[in-house]
This record gives structure tokens, sequence and C-alpha cells, in this order.
């Protein structure tokens, strides 16, 4: 059963290990099985708060319009049912818009933060002219070929060549996710504000981390990141694609053991 009220959401979150606590965040149409880092988070003695997003997995559905300003205040909400004072956030594409901004409402909360395949800007105007057409299908009969196209957005080439289980798998997984609450929820992430300008009063230790071949928002977006965010460290996974915690697992695993470990 969900644990955490936020803003008018039910908010699922799983509580693993012991030691300073790192709260994950997830992307679209995932859920907490996106980090298969947890059991080694865990073993290297840290506190694992992984969460379902509001309207996705076992924090599902949530049909109302929220923000990622919303989403940011779910993750200190979890902090506060976990009672916890501060937190690495770890944040993948939405995941990184709720961390980036909490990193700027919440800075003593937030010990450092992880940002994989995120922005801080606008949505093009592409993508949300094609999420308008896509979201009048995703409520139809149709919806097995939405979510293929969800699968070769999210997904790099080389995952779709050499991970067909893997994909299968979420393939499953996205078609099990509500449609009417992954609809609010994209149109919510398609009208979120530009918050670029800001990155500079970031303070917490920043690791940016994005796959080559991802797409939307692109490895672009990471560049700037960690240009604008004070002090922040980039690196870029080769043969991978937009949710690069699933498909090159070891590599962001180990990148992301190291920089808590620098801490």
């Amino acid at each position: 059963m969900p644990k955490t009220r936020s803003a008018g959401a039910s908010l699922f979150d799983e509580d693993v290990g012991d030691g300073p606590a790192v709260l994950l965040s997830h992307s679209w149409q995932c859920d907490g099985a996106q980090w298969p880092q947890v059991p080694a988070l865990a073993e290297a003695g840290y506190r694992v708060l992984n969460l379902d997003n509001r309207g996705h997995g076992r924090s599902g559905p949530h049909r109302q319009h929220f923000t990622m300003w919303d989403l940011a205040d779910d993750l200190i909400a979890v902090l506060d049912d976990a009672e916890v004072d501060d937190a690495v956030l770890v944040g993948l594409s939405v995941g990184g818009f709720a961390a980036i901004r909490a990193g700027l409402r919440h800075k003593s909360r937030v010990r450092a933060l992880v940002l994989a395949d995120t922005a801080a800007g606008r949505a093009a105007w592409r993508g949300r002219a094609k999420v308008a057409a896509l979201g009048r299908l995703s409520l139809t009969p149709v919806r097995n070929l939405v979510v293929e196209v969800v699968v070769n957005q999210l997904f790099g080439p080389t995952a779709r060549r050499h991970q067909p289980e893997m994909i299968a798998e979420w393939r499953r997984r996205f078609l099990d996710q509500d449609p009417a609450s992954m609809l609010v929820a994209i149109q919510s992430i398609m009208a979120r504000d530009d918050v670029t300008s800001r990155l500079g009063e970031i303070s917490a230790p920043t690791l940016v981390i994005v796959g080559e071949e991802d797409r939307d928002p692109g490895v672009m977006a990471s560049v700037s990141l960690a240009a604008r965010i004070p002090g922040a460290r980039l690196t870029v996974l080769p043969d991978t694609g937009h949710l690069s915690a699933l498909e090159q697992p070891n590599a962001f695993e180990s990148r992301l053991l190291r920089f808590l470990a620098d801490l």
C-alpha cells in the first residue's frame, strides 16, 4: 500500500538497507523496477528509497494534472515519511526534472544529485505535437501501437538489437500501466517550465549521466546541465539510449557508486 501522501497523490516507495539515504526517481512509463542497482546500493551501505512516481506502478493511478515542482515536493514528502533529513537524489528523465527542482526549492534536504538523461529546459514543440497526437490514440484499441512508439523512443538502438528479452519485459510493463494516468503524466511533463537560468543556484555536488544514443532530451541537454551546475561532473555511456540505468546497468552502477563514495 502507498506510504506517503503528497499534494493529493498517494506514493509508494520501497525502503531497503541502512546508512546514508539515496532516493531514486524513475522515467515516465516506468516504476521502481527501472533501478537494478538497488541491491548493490544497499550492499554498499546505503538506505535506498525507491519511489514509484505519482500515477506509476504501485503509486497509481493518478489522473490529475501536476507540475514538475509537485514531483519535487513528492521527493521531499518521501524523505519526511522516512524521517530522513537529507538524501542523494538520483533521477532519470522525469525523475531528473523532479530532482533538479528539489535541488532548487529544498536545498537543505539534498545532499547530492545524480541527473541521468534529463534536462532543465522546456519540451521541444515537435515533442509536444507528437504527444498530442499519440495521446488521443493511447486510450483506444490501438494502444499497442502507441506503446511500440514509446519503446522505440525510450530505448536506444543498441538495446533494441541486443537485449530483446529486456525490451519485451518492459513492453509488457508499459502496457500494464494505467493508460489514463500515463496520458496525464506525459501531458504534465510536456508542459514543464524552463529552469535553465537557475541551474547556477544548485549547490549540491552533482553527477550528470547520459546515454550517447539518447535522442530526447539528448546528449546536448546533459552537456548543458553539467556546464551550468557548479562543479558538476559529466559521464557519457556508449551504446546506451534514454533508459541508461536499464540498458547498461553495470556501467551505470559503477559510476553511481564511485560518485557516492567520493561524497
